[in-house]
């Protein structure tokens, strides 16, 4: 799903320095329907903007990328790989829960197919021999159950019906996209600059503070100098809401994986498993005090 019918909840949700506001109810006072979507998207907004910057975003558990052949071909053989993504939760580049219950797939060798070679010509490393595919998946809003509504203008019939909910629902994106050129390294703030590795200027009180946590224990000084690091860390831009400066749901999408396919015809790969290769481990991913605690269990079982 290509377009863009999700365009104002991104909008909205991207505006992560925007102040909230919630109705303020009041006897004999009128409300409309702005009023009733200012109280859901406060409540919203509050919940993602805390998984943003509490959590970050990245995968919390599943939805592992993988390939299933429909035989077990010759190197040189064009065949029908499908491309699965498990069931699964995470948390996208905005902060909203990402949910997958079922497994999902696509036929690998028709998406190629339906692909313009300009579009390809993205994902190759300097020459025909390699293509790269990135997998990505965001929150999306899917308008569902359309009732009758009164019509706005007159005779205006394709105005008779509105979508009564808005469900839950996601994303999922294969984009020919080659390797970046440097280490893409992870931050929970997507939308901010990485913090500098220099220490910022210290007041000389808090230099002996800094000073005394290290002759606690090396553990206390690296503790400390982190909390030094992240008083500065925002101060070039603030509160960035530049999210979605290059595409609208750029700043939104979260890697899966990158897929890595050899091939010597450019615009029309030879499709086969022995020649593609799934990366799932260069993905942001966010571990949970209850994770840990899961994890830890499952050891213990298994010792």
């Amino acid at each position: 799903m290509s377009e863009m019918d999700d365009l104002p909840t991104l909008e909205q949700d991207d505006q992560l320095a925007e102040p909230l506001r919630r109705v303020s109810y009041e006897a004999g006072m009128m409300l409309g329907l702005e009023a009733t979507r200012d109280e859901q998207a406060y409540h919203r907004r509050r919940l993602t903007r805390h998984q943003y910057w509490l959590q970050g975003f990245g995968t919390l558990a599943g939805l592992n990328v993988t390939m299933t052949p429909d035989t077990h071909p010759d190197a040189n053989d064009d065949v029908s790989v499908r491309l699965h993504v498990s069931p699964g939760v995470a948390i996208d580049g905005l902060g909203r829960e990402v949910m997958l219950h079922e497994a999902y797939c696509i036929d690998l060798k028709q998406w190629i197919e339906a692909q313009s070679e300009a579009h390809l010509l993205e994902g190759y490393d300097g020459g025909p021999e390699v293509l790269w595919l990135k997998v990505c998946i965001r929150h999306k809003d899917c308008a569902i159950a359309r009732q009758p509504v009164l019509a706005r203008k007159l005779n205006l019939s394709t105005d008779a019906v509105q979508p009564a909910r808005t469900a839950d629902s996601v994303q999922l994106e294969l984009i020919p996209e080659r390797l970046p050129p440097e280490d893409d390294r992870y931050h929970p703030w997507s939308s901010h600059e990485p913090v500098s590795d220099a220490m910022p200027p210290l007041s000389s009180i808090e230099t002996q503070t800094l000073q005394a946590a290290t002759a606690t224990s090396p553990e206390a000084e690296s503790q400390l100098k982190m909390h030094a690091r992240l008083l500065h860390a925002l101060d070039g831009s603030g509160l960035s809401t530049t999210n979605l400066a290059d595409e609208l749901d750029a700043g939104a999408r979260l890697l899966l994986a990158r897929i890595r396919i050899e091939t010597s015809q450019p615009g029309d790969p030879i499709i086969n498993p022995m020649r593609i290769q799934i990366n799932n481990l260069v993905r942001p991913f966010l571990t949970t005090p209850s994770q840990l605690a899961w994890l830890n269990r499952q050891s213990q079982n298994n010792n």
